[in-house]
């Protein structure tokens, strides 16, 4: 579980729900915010830190973490704040008028959930669809870019059948051993490349889906390459 000093950390910057000095003290302020955060995310409020509010602080950290890279923050998730995140955070708010404290509170989450794309207004798609297949780093050395993910839904809409996503996020070592080039966006969570049944299966139905997706708004898409079989490469 979290150090004492990562809670407060976590529960000080996402939501105010901590409102004392990060000290890494057990006390009277921390059951009360555990209590708050407890009741907020619809757990049992016991004031007691186990391992539910543990994993529920850390996802809703990972979540603020999302959102914020939706945005170019560039941070690891992994539901920790930290001076990054805490940074990430203020260049938000002071971008959007709001007051730029670090704290993600009301108006700041407000502000970020009307404007970003999260996996919860994503129609098509999972997470885990993206995932690397090495089977040797984590799955996720980067987060999928949702700007990706939600270009991939839309396509979706558009030809109205299901999308097999051959190939998305990857690691260093997996990248470099489907031989994709350095610095490849698939490494940075950038780009997908996917089947259309039925229509990726001609040289001319991949070069409508290529022309498609850049009017949909990748950044680039390309197809009918050496060692790209059926499948159309988007990157954002």
């Amino acid at each position: 579980m979290l150090s004492i000093r990562q809670r407060q950390l976590n529960l000080y910057y996402c939501g105010y729900y901590y409102i004392g000095k990060i000290d890494g003290i057990e006390g009277p302020l921390m059951r009360s915010a555990y209590g708050k955060f407890q009741e907020a995310k619809g757990l049992k409020v016991d004031k007691i830190y186990g391992p539910k509010t543990d994993t529920m602080l850390i996802e809703t950290v990972k979540e603020l973490q999302r959102k914020l890279n939706f945005y170019g923050a560039k941070l690891d998730v992994d539901g920790l704040i930290g001076d990054k995140t805490i940074a990430a955070i203020k260049t938000f708010q002071k971008a959007n008028g709001l007051v730029s404290d670090g704290i993600a509170g009301v108006k700041t989450m407000a502000k970020l959930n009307k404007s970003s794309v999260t996996w919860d207004n994503i129609k098509h798609f999972k997470r885990s669809e993206f995932r690397c297949p090495c089977g040797k780093c984590s799955g996720y050395p980067v987060e999928p870019d949702m700007k990706m993910v939600q270009l991939m839904d839309k396509i979706r809409e558009a030809y109205g059948k299901p999308i097999t996503i051959t190939s998305g996020v990857r690691c260093d070592s997996y990248n470099k051993k489907v031989g994709g080039i350095s610095g490849s966006e698939h490494t940075k969570g950038k780009a997908a490349d996917f089947y259309i049944p039925g229509q990726n299966d001609t040289a001319a139905g991949r070069t409508a889906v290529v022309n498609k997706s850049k009017k949909l708004g990748a950044k680039y898409s390309y197809a009918n390459t050496k060692g790209m079989g059926n499948a159309v490469h988007v990157n954002v």
